[in-house]
């Protein structure tokens, strides 16, 4: 029998990754601008920002509960910013929010699943660290650093797109033109996937390599069709401007 461990449970995550592109590629995740009706729930939906808290909020508790602030640093600082990561994303993001859109209960459920499901694995990659040293390495110094630097973009690129959305008329699309937006279309998901790999870089551990490879597959996917979706909208759209990575991508 297969043994269900926690690396046979993250080479299995990693093998789905490798997958995943080829699956988004024809069914992009059902929110925001792609959201569809019918669905697992037969389109059922409801109100965004209950739903984005709930869909959060696993990965903020999981963490929480483990946070003992007398663990090593290597260990405490990537709970932490994982943890603050999440605080965002479950009680400040969704309050913010300016669409009164409702949301599929389908993306619901399965970002519920996922957050629950990475938060166990971060935390259990972690905890099993056996680490005495109460300093961080340089590696993890930048780490940090980079870290911040992806929260800031990220940050900063979301408001950005809510200044938009208050002044948007009916369905007409307005271009941002602030920050990392002048670089790439999607800047918010540009500075969510530094923000994780600056994370990998603290954590040091395979299961923060999964979720950092995961976030660039699946962001920058999603960023790619969105770039593609903001060109056939806006006639004017800066030709070159690329999708999620300066210059790059």
């Amino acid at each position: 029998m297969f043994p269900l461990t926690a690396d046979s449970v993250v080479n299995l995550a990693f093998l789905v990754t490798i997958v995943l592109p080829f699956y988004l590629h024809w069914n992009p995740a059902p929110y925001g601008k792609f959201t569809k009706d019918g669905g697992v729930f037969c389109g059922a939906k409801m109100n965004a920002k209950l739903g984005w808290m709930i869909q959060e909020c696993p990965a903020f508790f999981i963490t929480l509960f483990h946070l003992d602030f007398s663990l090593p640093l290597p260990i405490l600082i990537p709970l932490c910013l994982f943890t603050a990561h999440y605080f965002n994303r479950s009680f400040i993001f969704p309050f913010l929010m300016t669409s009164s859109n409702p949301t599929p209960l389908e993306t619901v459920v399965s970002a519920f699943g996922f957050c629950t499901f990475n938060g166990f694995l971060q935390v259990t990659f972690l905890l099993r660290l056996h680490s005495t040293d109460n300093a961080l390495s340089v590696i993890q110094i930048l780490g940090v650093l980079i870290f911040v630097c992806g929260a800031v973009i990220n940050i900063s690129a979301d408001s950005h797109l809510r200044e938009l959305a208050a002044r948007r008329v009916g369905k007409q699309y307005l271009t941002p033109t602030k920050g990392v937006f002048k670089l790439v279309s999607a800047a918010n998901y540009f500075g969510e996937i530094v923000e994780w790999w600056g994370y990998a870089a603290v954590a040091q551990t395979r299961a923060a390599l999964w979720f950092a490879v995961f976030t660039s597959v699946f962001l920058g996917q999603r960023g790619c069709q969105a770039h593609s979706y903001y060109r056939s909208k806006i006639e004017d759209y800066p030709a070159g401007r690329r999708a999620v990575i300066p210059y790059l991508i």
